[in-house]
């Protein structure tokens, strides 16, 4: 039991340093216009959050992990970017829909494998 709290631990804190180390890659490379933002903000994120906890530590429930792993980034970025509105409105509106995104994902998987199975 205690390995695999360390294994849900890991995961979830791999899931904010994972977008970190895509963050700073991106924005010094790319540059920050709406396009790059909403790629970004609306593609990576919630693809990273989706697959680290999948396919990096094989984990039973991704959606818990890709959650906390959200917010805790979010959280981050909240205090990093809060005098600039503009960024900070598209942000919270990509947390909203980046968990939706996670929820529904893993609500397919689960429907699908009802179907299947």
């Amino acid at each position: 039991m205690k390995n695999q709290s360390n294994t849900n631990l890991k995961s979830t804190l791999a899931i904010p340093l994972a977008m970190v180390i895509i963050l700073i890659p991106f924005s010094l490379l790319i540059g920050w216009n709406m396009a790059s933002m909403v790629v970004f903000w609306f593609v990576l994120i919630p693809l990273v959050s989706h697959l680290i906890p999948r396919k990096a530590f094989k984990s039973a429930n991704p959606m818990k992990e890709s959650i906390i792993g959200l917010t805790i980034f979010y959280a981050l970025m909240t205090f990093m970017i809060y005098e600039h509105t503009e960024f900070l409105h598209l942000m919270m509106i990509s947390f909203v829909v980046n968990l939706l995104v996670v929820f529904f994902i893993k609500l397919d998987k689960k429907v699908n494998r009802e179907f299947v199975g």
